[in-house]
């Protein structure tokens, strides 16, 4: 399409990589271009696609342009005329566009049988006799866990409905900007990430600020929260909650109404005020104007969208929740998505495997001390075994045993408090506090760690087979591992599927190279998890196909490895 266009897709994966990893790191983001030849040439393929490998064809797009303009007839309002031509030439382009948009769109979705990944279409740049879509794709399951809202319009404007679909916005945004100058050879081409996530961030603010129904305040509100979440009123910080929503809101009552409103730009007087409310009332505002203090009283109707609450957590921290769902946290002017410190789906996954029949109930528990000891800001270490009691006597004089008690909250703050690890066992009961771990020196410990860190990997490696063990470590420099940390378990169909899959390709009589590449592409991924009689088996598949194939292989060869068996791998790492 252009000559540059390698170096553009691969420059664009990487942003998206570090933008959505910020996020959440299972998003899992892909990015390829897509080209729909729109000039009258011979010497350009109608459907060029880069890279090439990105999992469709361009046999699969041959309809895109016959669908573009059944959607684009179909979207199209007769009745709006604009009076200057250009205006009407514009308008009509912007419907063809969104016509290819949605026919892509369509394409790519009939594709995903399991309903796993959201496809997103930037608007097009035109090039070199193409129109240049930008495709990117994300994993539906991990979008899905993150609360969102549902409307998608304030009166006629759109608006975002999550901090994800923000990013997504403009990210999409950048690269259609950055694609009309597509050849800058090798120099950097795409935004930072933190810069994208800060326009996200601004953007999704919009969001909020329209529940207040007044405008003044629409631009400002995002840099507005960051000047407030600054400053220091008489040396302390500001703690505080504004309630953002219409001033006659119908489940708002003012307990303290100002004689006059305070402009939310005045960033002084906003957060001298904050000092006033506490956790039984909260500021007032539509974004643009405080009113006074106020709290909600009766049933808040969701649907309605139009009550948001901004909290004021910390020193350059705040907190916006809808419904008391958190929506966004932005710390030191950087929003994020919030979430737990530890990924909860992860850890009751792995403690499954690790602690045979586990119970819900125990999970629960054991969740519960794992997110209270994280916020020990002086690091701590919880130890989860099954050996619990026989393990407590065995380092009495190591540490402190105590008689087994279930941890509450305040006690987790308590016995995490001083130096040592926290001795439990599997229904969260505590046998020792304090504990100085021993263990055997191994080449799995980490040096540029701290103590703590290295004599959990000991102490894990030396018993490990003595019992169900799993180790939380909480550092002092804020990071957080849990040990084992388990390979992911996949689902066994996908691995067969694509064997026979792999298989087909000997009942045909000209070698699909594509469809090899994919293969040997995604049995390299998931290496880990093949047995011996898939390993022997795609082997001989491969074989096969080399020597029927050998001509067509000459030019493009691929030397692959013959594939074997880790000795790790059991059918714990495969979901039921």
């Amino acid at each position: 399409m252009w000559g540059y266009q390698r170096h553009m897709n691969i420059s664009f994966q990487v942003s998206a990589e570090q933008v959505f990893k910020k996020i959440d790191w299972r998003l899992d983001p892909k990015v390829f271009f897509l080209g729909i030849l729109v000039d009258n040439r011979d010497d350009r393929h109608p459907i060029c696609l880069e890279p090439e490998d990105c999992g469709f064809s361009t046999f699969q797009f041959s309809y895109v342009k016959s669908l573009a303009a059944e959607l684009s007839s179909t979207d199209q309002d007769g009745s709006i005329r604009h009076s200057h031509p250009l205006a009407q030439d514009r308008y009509e382009q912007r419907i063809a566009e969104r016509g290819y948009i949605d026919a892509i769109k369509r394409i790519l979705k009939q594709s995903d049988f399991e309903d796993e990944i959201d496809y997103h279409v930037a608007s097009p740049v035109y090039l070199e006799g193409f129109l240049i879509f930008t495709v990117l794709s994300l994993s539906s399951l991990a979008i899905k866990e993150h609360y969102s809202l549902v409307k998608n319009k304030y009166d006629r404007f759109p608006i975002f409905r999550s901090l994800t679909e923000a990013v997504i916005a403009s990210f999409l945004n950048a690269c259609s900007f950055e694609l009309k100058d597509p050849n800058r050879g090798f120099a950097e081409v795409m935004k930072r990430a933190d810069e994208l996530l800060r326009d996200a961030g601004r953007q999704f603010m919009y969001t909020i600020a329209t529940a207040g129904g007044n405008f003044d305040g629409l631009h400002r509100f995002y840099d507005a929260c960051n000047e407030i979440a600054s400053l220091r009123y008489e040396g302390a910080i500001g703690l505080g909650s504004i309630l953002i929503a219409p001033r006659d809101h119908k489940n708002i009552k003012l307990t303290l109404e100002l004689d006059r409103p305070i402009k939310m730009t005045d960033f002084r007087m906003v957060r001298k005020f904050l000092e006033v409310s506490d956790n039984s009332s909260a500021i007032v505002s539509d974004s643009a104007l405080i009113y006074g203090l106020g709290e909600i009283r009766g049933k808040y109707n969701p649907k309605d969208e139009n009550l948001f609450t901004v909290n004021f957590t910390n020193h350059f921290t705040w907190l916006v929740l809808h419904d008391n769902n958190p929506l966004m946290e932005v710390e030191y002017r950087q929003p994020k998505l919030p979430s737990d410190k530890i990924d909860r789906e992860k850890l009751y996954s792995d403690f499954r495997r690790i602690f045979k029949g586990i119970s819900k109930k125990q999970l629960d528990d054991l969740w519960e001390v794992a997110m209270e000891a994280c916020g020990q800001k002086h690091g701590t270490m919880i130890v989860i075994s099954d050996e619990a009691k026989t393990e407590a006597d065995r380092l009495g004089k190591q540490g402190f045993s105590v008689k087994p008690i279930k941890l509450t909250e305040s006690m987790v703050r308590k016995v995490t408090s001083i130096d040592g690890a926290v001795l439990l066992d599997r229904d969260a009961n505590c046998h020792a506090i304090g504990v100085i771990l021993d263990g055997l020196a191994t080449e799995k410990g980490d040096p540029s760690r701290g103590a703590r860190y290295n004599s959990a990997i000991r102490y894990y490696e030396k018993f490990k087979d003595a019992g169900a063990l799993a180790i939380l470590i909480v550092s002092e420099d804020g990071m957080i591992n849990v040990l084992p940390d388990l390979i992911p378990q996949i689902k066994h169909s996908k691995i067969e599927y694509a064997i026979d899959d792999f298989k087909k390709i000997l009942e045909e009589t000209t070698l699909d190279k594509k469809a090899f590449n994919m293969s040997m592409h995604f049995f390299n991924s998931i290496r880990f998890y093949l047995r011996q009689d898939e390993c022997d088996m795609i082997n001989d598949t491969r074989k096969e196909i080399e020597v029927k194939f050998e001509t067509d292989l000459k030019m493009a060869h691929i030397v692959c490895d013959d594939f074997v068996p880790n000795a790790k791998m059991n059918d714990t790492y495969y979901m039921d």
